[in-house]
């Protein structure tokens, strides 16, 4: 049986739970995002006639999408490590609730 603790611990309302939740949903954002970069520069580089692309502007457009899809994948990476920091912390607060509702009271 579940203390009212252990149960207010597991109930998305509290804030390290949504933003873990949150940190997820926009890491796998990311991840879509840097895929969709990285198709999209290779049909431009696939698709681009070779006197369209020796243009200077169009040249640095097309390093400034790959270097701007390497940005979203890292970022993607980033916010990985950040969920998992916020899965370790809820846990931790997890057990340290459990500790606590365990202690007779005094």
């Amino acid at each position: 049986m579940q203390t009212s603790v252990q149960t207010a611990a597991a109930r998305p309302g509290r804030p390290l739970y949504r933003a873990r939740v949150k940190t997820r949903q926009v890491r796998q954002q990311l991840a879509v995002a840097g895929a969709e970069l990285g198709l999209t520069n290779a049909v431009l580089g696939d698709k681009l006639p070779d006197s369209v692309k020796r243009s200077r502007d169009v040249q640095r457009a097309l390093s400034q999408n790959v270097a701007i899809e390497g940005k979203v994948l890292e970022a993607a990476d980033e916010l990985q490590v950040v969920t998992e920091l916020l899965e370790e912390e809820v846990a931790e607060r997890e057990r340290l609730e459990r500790e606590l509702a365990s202690r007779p009271a005094g």
